[in-house]
């Protein structure tokens, strides 16, 4: 194999071939990381990531090593293309396994909601003593006795409210859905990884987004994504970026506007924070510096 940096251990076996054969045409070629820069409409940092399986190079950039290398490509975008099949199967199951975790956080948090815990407290201290025993509870009689003709409580009655909303609305103009839309809303709150936006996000919609920094678990959130697995790197658009942004401000490292762009200086702020930790400073955002945004 060409010499080169050791490739990571993350790589599945059909991406690590491919940077082997990638190295081997540029290693036969002569050709430098300067030279495919003016050759290719590629970076030479984009070709240093390729060669170093960093980054999965497009289907057009193994075509373009091709073409001034002088070697035939059908085989190399075959194999790049099982390559990105797996990495994308990869990242299903990583994904999947997040919103596990993260189900589990929000589950975990509903249990020791502060809120909840003041309540009790406010209880015990306005001197409400303890809950009658199991046994005097069960022998209270019921104070209104269920007949068959009740209707039960209003929810077991909503069809027919909705109905008679209906006609209303029909007789009168007046439509009386608000309030249930209301309601239902109240009861499915946000998740916190995700409350500070509305939606997909849209490349150029907003220059900023607020950063609402919040803490789960000894963690630290931005509300806009809550992964630690997904990798980002340069011309990366996406909330990940937006979150990995507002992580970076709350670390003293500026990486200019919040806008879910991965530009420039927001790799600049990016390779600070990774020579700060003492990880390798690459510029991209992959676990081990989402482990340090996180705290």
């Amino acid at each position: 194999m060409p010499r080169g940096r050791e490739l990571p251990e993350s790589l599945s076996e059909s991406a690590a071939e491919l940077v082997v054969e990638l190295r081997t045409v540029k290693s036969r070629s002569g050709l430098t990381l300067v030279a495919l820069e003016r050759k290719t409409a590629y970076s030479k940092s984009s070709w240093e990531r390729y060669l170093n399986g960093r980054t999965l190079p497009s289907a057009d950039a193994v075509r373009a090593l091709c073409t001034v290398a002088g070697c035939d490509p059908v085989p190399l975008v075959a194999l790049r293309e099982v390559a990105a099949a797996d990495a994308a199967a990869r990242k299903e199951r990583e994904e999947r396994k997040e919103r596990e975790e993260l189900a589990d956080l929000d589950e975990r948090d509903e249990r020791a909601d502060p809120e909840d815990q003041g309540e009790r407290g406010d209880d015990l201290a306005q001197g409400a003593g303890p809950l009658p025993p199991a046994a005097d509870v069960a022998t209270e009689p019921d104070p209104v006795p269920r007949t068959a003709g009740d209707p039960g409580p209003w929810w077991r009655r909503w069809p027919a409210l909705v109905v008679l909303g209906a006609g209303v609305a029909v007789a009168g103009g007046v439509l009386a859905a608000e309030p249930w839309q209301s309601e239902s809303r109240a009861a499915a709150p946000r998740s916190p990884f995700t409350s500070a936006h509305d939606g997909p996000y849209v490349w150029g919609r907003e220059a900023s987004y607020p950063c609402r920094i919040q803490q789960h678990s000894g963690r630290t959130y931005a509300g806009h994504s809550g992964t630690h697995q997904t990798v980002l790197a340069h011309n990366s658009t996406s909330w990940d970026v937006v979150e990995a942004q507002c992580l970076l401000h709350e670390a003293g490292f500026d990486p200019g506007a919040v806008d879910g762009v991965y530009g420039p200086r927001t790799e600049q702020a990016v390779k600070r924070l990774q020579a700060k930790a003492g990880i390798e400073d690459d510029g991209l955002v992959g676990p081990d510096t989402w482990k340090v945004l996180r705290g």
